[in-house]
């Protein structure tokens, strides 16, 4: 058995005691500063990873929808494309259209009162109208007035049509140019 003496004044004691606490206190505080500066590091770690992360993530979220606002403005282009294309064709036939209601205007104004026609015909530019006049001055009239038209050349009027004097039935053949029947201001 060994037994210890301690024969140490008691102020030395209370001395040796007081430093004992002393580093046992920096020794807790520099746990607690070590531990601490671990805990800080981490959470800074923890922060920029998340933050590049959600940077990336918001990134690539731009981007995806970049990507489909760019698909959605390829679509729009491509059916702007494939309209105008079509308006072209259409306005192309619709230049190249014939519009024979510009004959029945031009019939309207030329035709005198005392006439009838009851058969129109056309072929190409060629229009062959056939009827009744009550009087040779209508149909002679009409004559004149087709012939002085803008519009119509080579009027053909059998003589034929001119033996009787009343009750006429008439035949008339003339050309319409094409410009007529393609421009509305023309007639």
């Amino acid at each position: 058995m060994k037994i210890l003496l301690n024969i140490l004044p008691e102020e030395n004691k209370k001395k040796i005691q007081s430093r004992k606490r002393f580093r046992f206190f920096l020794w807790q505080v520099f746990l607690v500063l070590i531990l601490e500066i671990m805990y800080t590091s981490i959470l800074a770690t923890t922060f920029f990873v998340l933050r590049f992360q959600s940077g990336n993530l918001v990134q690539g979220e731009s981007s995806n929808q970049s990507a489909q606002s760019q698909s959605t403005l390829l679509e729009y282009q491509q059916r702007f494309r494939d309209m105008n294309t079509a308006t072209e064709m259409i306005a192309k036939i619709d230049m190249n259209h014939l519009s024979f209601t510009r004959v029945f205007i031009l019939l309207d104004t030329l035709i005198p009162e005392g006439m009838v026609v009851d058969h129109l015909m056309t072929k190409n530019y060629t229009v062959l109208l056939t009827g009744k006049a009550k009087k040779r001055e209508d149909l002679l009239l009409f004559d004149s007035k087709l012939k002085e038209s803008s519009c119509i050349e080579k009027v053909d009027v059998p003589i034929s049509n001119l033996f009787s004097q009343d009750n006429i039935d008439f035949q008339v053949d003339f050309d319409i140019k094409e410009e007529c029947l393609k421009k509305i201001t023309s007639l």
